[in-house]
């Protein structure tokens, strides 16, 4: 399975690289009310803006998992009350 992973991954590489070489041409980000003019490769913005979006996803991915986080949580507590109640039973025989 790891070795499937590492393809695809070098696959996706090879795809990321060819796409930073290709596209060199030069675009100007303005923001309106702003006077700044940030002159870059299309290659960089859409290689950032890419890396922004999969931060954001795994951000909300993250908050979308914190209620099985807290229900994991208190089902181990319970799991370590009812395992010391079981040992107090058993000591107690």
């Amino acid at each position: 399975m790891k070795i499937i992973h590492f393809i695809l991954n070098c696959i996706i590489l090879f795809f990321i690289v060819s796409f930073a070489v290709s596209n060199k041409q030069s675009f100007a980000l303005t923001l309106w009310p702003l006077p700044f003019e940030i002159v870059l490769p299309v290659s960089f913005i859409v290689l950032i803006f890419a890396l922004l979006f999969f931060i954001l996803g795994g951000i909300y991915s993250w908050i979308l998992t914190i209620p099985v986080r807290n229900e994991r949580y208190l089902q181990s507590k319970k799991i370590k009350e009812l395992n010391k109640k079981i040992a107090e039973l058993e000591a107690g025989k």
